[in-house]
């Protein structure tokens, strides 16, 4: 596949999506439209995985539209989590959050960036999933059931750059199984490139970007393994990196940090 697509910022983009529409145990009333449905779903699955520390393994598969059964691309991971912190490992980059601090390495470039847990989106994924949903416009929200999983499927207004957002949630267990989003392709592409469409030929207006959520298992609520001083400390006001990640360039995106 093309470099332009499944940069670097797009999985995490793709894993923020992912960390706002955790699962639940609860089940839902009939179906219905518009964003307070959505928004009490998002409610439900964040208070459900913050509640379960656990260990689970992703993987995210790219497809055009109309051509679903041909993956063009992949990218498997792991993530650890407990309430609030988690650690993930997404190909060449990983991301961990606690209280105090986003950490993200970018391994390829010996990068380390560092945010305030507090100020970044990443703090509050049910406001951020919010507003990206009533700037993208959310027309309709139907929730239905195929045996022991629930469906939440979300439909967009024409133009709108996602056409359809999909998640598949096992009722026994609570578990997140799957998700499926239709996006506009140019989404997916490197910012760098200055073309305003997708890229024609081999690939579709829209794409299928699915992520599969899988060997779920319990893990200690002990948060040790989400310390930052694993990864950096401050000497007065200086960031400076722990012997372990003394290739590292630390880069501070929160002022006054």
């Amino acid at each position: 596949m093309n470099a332009e697509l499944f940069t670097m910022k797009t999985w995490i983009i793709l894993l923020c999506c992912w960390s706002m529409t955790m699962s639940s145990r609860h089940a839902v009333g009939q179906s219905a439209s518009g964003l307070e449905q959505v928004t009490a779903e998002m409610k439900k699955m964040k208070s459900f995985y913050e509640a379960h520390p656990l260990s689970f393994e992703i993987k995210y598969t790219y497809a055009n539209e109309h051509d679903p059964a041909r993956v063009l691309d992949s990218l498997s991971g792991r993530v650890e989590m407990s309430g609030a912190s988690y650690h993930c490992w997404l190909d060449s980059v990983e991301t961990i959050r606690n209280d105090r601090y986003n950490i993200v390495l970018f391994k390829e470039d010996r990068i380390m960036y560092l945010t305030s847990a507090a100020t970044s989106a990443a703090a509050n994924p049910l406001q951020m999933m919010q507003a990206a949903l009533k700037q993208t416009g959310v027309s309709n929200c139907e929730v239905l059931y195929n045996g022991s999983n629930r469906v939440i499927r979300m439909f967009f207004r024409e133009g709108a750059p996602y056409r359809q957002m999909e998640m598949t949630i096992d009722t026994t267990s609570g578990y997140l199984l799957n998700t499926r989003c239709i996006v506009k392709t140019a989404l997916l592409m490197d910012p760098s490139d200055n073309s305003d469409t997708a890229p024609a030929g081999e690939y579709d207006e829209y794409a299928i970007v699915q992520a599969r959520f899988e060997h779920y298992h319990p893990i200690s609520a002990n948060t040790a393994g989400f310390d930052e001083r694993f990864f950096f400390y401050k000497d007065g006001g200086e960031f400076v990196t722990t012997p372990a990640y003394k290739e590292y360039k630390i880069f501070v995106g929160t002022p006054n940090l």
